[in-house]
């Protein structure tokens, strides 16, 4: 179990938070095998069938190259980038407009990554509700998607750097205020990020902090150094319009003859020796920098709070304007949703839950509901052994080893962030709460969960992409505490089906949400409530 406690000083007013990893070793706890059935009617693309390894793994590099939803990934981006930059060299955009257009050819631009070729918007795919637009990955990665990193070590497994965790989509991700603590509800609310470390604290915009993360992330776009997105930003055929929208100047900095070098060589590589701003900057030009990269992360909430992104406009939205019917199923998916499935009571949609028996017969209290209430649970989802993540536990070219533990980490959500995994919380207070929050992550919005971007594309759903439609997600809130084994997956005994009559056991219990899992839906109204979620799907015409 991956564990980074906390040591609390008596009579002190601040805590000393102290990161150790037990057990950390040259090579981690190794995965079990892989055992598992494809999807229902998932066909693996033919491009794809040499990309297939034994034991049911991937060639990541083969799926970068070949895989179809990835070479339509990069085809979108390519002409969503020519277009906000055919935008932006215009002159017609006002303020309001340049600053969404700016936060557009950041977030499509593969040049930002360390080795330039991975975009924001590759992990984020907008035809996927701006989640995971690789079907192949949902299925055999748990929707994790690959990082800028190949590794070229020999007979490594991965052959490419990997994120831990499905990746959340950020739509509506301007809505959650910056992570804050409520006293008399004892919860957080707010933040970005399954596990809320995106706490916007210092621009008080959690959705900005989110987009200055995946850049210097070493398993997404590896930048050694925040000042090397800003120097890419620099080379790049839009700083006229950076400089445009954030002041004429705002990039000329005295970069160091090494920048090239430096900004072209992956976080985590052993040269840096922990050395978190590697390029040798004055005083002013990090503080100008650091000043851009904050502004970097502004242009990109603008544009996640634009209706390119964040928009309103499902059957659902129209419903609520009275401009739209709802189905027979609809509205029993709806009523359901909100009555003996109780799902609004995480995500809110504007009405009374009457899930214990009370009753709504008003009108919705809010006319643009958010389906979240941004607070954050353990749901006992079964730990994903499908996650290449597990295997990286071996030094790579750079000599970075991503997991240390392999198999042995236990992804603890928001315990993670609270007990210092990523250094400590900007509010050490927060950490005395790691007992509550130990094994919680963020509530989704349900909105645009049912985006794809084609029929038959398997989508991955929670932090670790376990579930693979939104009638597993449905069924596991039914069925959990009905049919459950103390197993890995891939273990469920003989006569059992898993997801259907065998959940194995959560990957972590504490904190364990217990309103759901027993509901008593039968499968006519589990189906009736995916229904409903797909009038969550923006871009209904009325």
């Amino acid at each position: 179990m991956s564990r980074f406690s906390l040591l609390w000083t008596a009579g002190l007013t601040a805590p000393a938070i102290l990161m150790v990893v037990p057990g950390a070793s040259p090579q981690g706890t190794p995965p079990p095998p892989l055992n598992f059935e494809l999807p229902a009617g998932f066909q693996i693309p033919p491009a794809d069938r040499k990309c297939i390894l034994p034991g049911q793994k991937l060639d990541l590099q083969c799926i970068i190259k070949n895989d179809p939803d990835a070479k339509r990934i990069r085809a979108e981006e390519a002409m969503l980038e020519a277009q906000a930059l055919a935008a932006a060299k215009s002159g017609t955009l006002d303020p309001y407009h340049q600053v969404e257009t700016l936060g557009k050819l950041e977030i499509f631009d593969p040049n930002l990554s360390v080795n330039k070729n991975l975009a924001c918007s590759y992990c984020h795919d907008p035809a996927a509700g701006y989640a995971n637009g690789i079907s192949i990955l949902s299925v055999f990665t748990g929707g994790s998607n690959p990082g800028s990193v190949p590794i070229t070590v020999h007979g490594a497994y991965p052959n490419n750097r990997i994120a831990k965790r499905n990746p959340q989509s950020y739509t509506y991700a301007t809505y959650y205020p910056p992570l804050h603590y409520n006293q008399s509800q004892a919860d957080f609310y707010g933040g970005n990020f399954w596990d809320g470390r995106a706490t916007g604290y210092k621009l008080q915009n959690s959705a900005a902090e989110q987009g200055q993360d995946p850049p210097n992330d070493p398993e997404e776009m590896a930048n050694p150094d925040p000042a090397c997105v800003v120097w890419k930003l620099s080379q790049s055929n839009y700083k006229f319009f950076f400089e445009e929208v954030f002041g004429v100047g705002s990039l000329e900095i005295n970069w160091p003859p090494d920048v090239a070098k430096v900004c072209s060589t992956p976080k985590g590589a052993a040269v840096f020796g922990g050395n978190a701003t590697p390029l040798q900057l004055s005083t002013s030009d990090r503080t100008l920098a650091t000043k851009d990269f904050d502004e970097f992360g502004q242009a990109i909430a603008a544009y996640e709070a634009s209706d390119a992104v964040s928009p309103f406009t499902s059957k659902f939205d129209y419903f609520l304007a009275g401009k739209a019917t709802l189905t027979s199923h609809e509205q029993n998916g709806y009523d359901l949703f909100r009555g003996k499935a109780g799902c609004n009571t995480c995500h809110l949609d504007g009405r009374a839950s009457t899930q214990l028996g009370g009753s709504d017969t008003g009108q919705a209290a809010s006319l643009q509901p958010l389906f979240t209430d941004t607070t954050y649970n353990n749901l006992g989802l079964p730990k994903n052994v499908k996650l290449p993540w597990y295997s990286e536990d071996t030094p790579d070219q750079w000599g970075f080893t991503g997991n240390p533990l392999g198999f042995g980490f236990t992804d603890e959500g928001m315990g993670l962030f609270l007990d210092g995994y990523y250094g400590a919380p900007p509010n050490l207070s927060w950490g005395l709460l790691l007992p509550q929050f130990e094994g919680k992550f963020q509530t989704s919005t349900a909105r645009n969960a049912a985006m794809v971007p084609y029929p038959g594309f398997v989508k991955a759903y929670m932090h670790n992409g376990y579930l693979t439609s939104l009638k597993e997600v449905v069924h596991f809130y039914n069925t959990r505490d009905v049919y459950p084994y103390p197993v890995l997956s891939g273990q469920c005994p003989a006569g059992t089906i898993e997801k259907v009559t065998c959940w194995p056991m959560p990957e972590d219990p504490n904190n364990e949400n217990m309103t759901i899992g027993k509901l008593g839906l039968s499968a006519q109204e589990e189906d009736d409530i995916v229904v409903f979620l797909q009038t969550l799907v923006d871009g209904y015409q009325p």
